[in-house]
């Protein structure tokens, strides 16, 4: 699980990757028809959804955008936006919804992310 940061836009670019924003903007492009309610505690399911299987290769993206959000930094590759499905394209729409919306601290963020992280490093172990 390589999570080191891409240092330029070019060097992105060669590894096929694109900054976050984008990778963002590709998402909500991806959700913009979604209908139905948000979900009402978006970084509960998603910890849920990795804790259930870290293997999983939506997981474990899930578990790279999950730490991304609060910073709003990272890099993805372009093809990641289709690893989603739709069940998981939900948690990430409200995600993205409570973190624009300001509604969950960084504290609880940061548990989420912790959560995450210590799921994948079990898997791992």
């Amino acid at each position: 699980m390589d999570e080191s940061p891409v240092t330029s836009d070019s060097e992105a670019k060669m590894l096929g990757q694109q900054s976050f924003a984008r990778f963002l903007e590709a998402l909500r492009h991806v959700t913009r028809f979604m209908t139905g309610p948000l979900m009402e505690h978006p970084l509960d399911a998603a910890v849920q959804r990795i804790e259930t299987n870290p293997a999983f290769a939506q997981h474990r993206l899930l578990t790279r955008l999950l730490a991304a959000l609060p910073t709003q930094q990272g890099a993805f590759r372009t093809e990641e936006v289709s690893v989603f499905d739709r069940e998981t394209l939900a948690v990430i729409l409200s995600l993205i919804h409570t973190h624009d919306a300001g509604t969950s601290p960084p504290a609880d963020w940061q548990r989420a992310i912790d959560r995450a992280h210590s799921a994948q490093l079990a898997f791992n172990a």
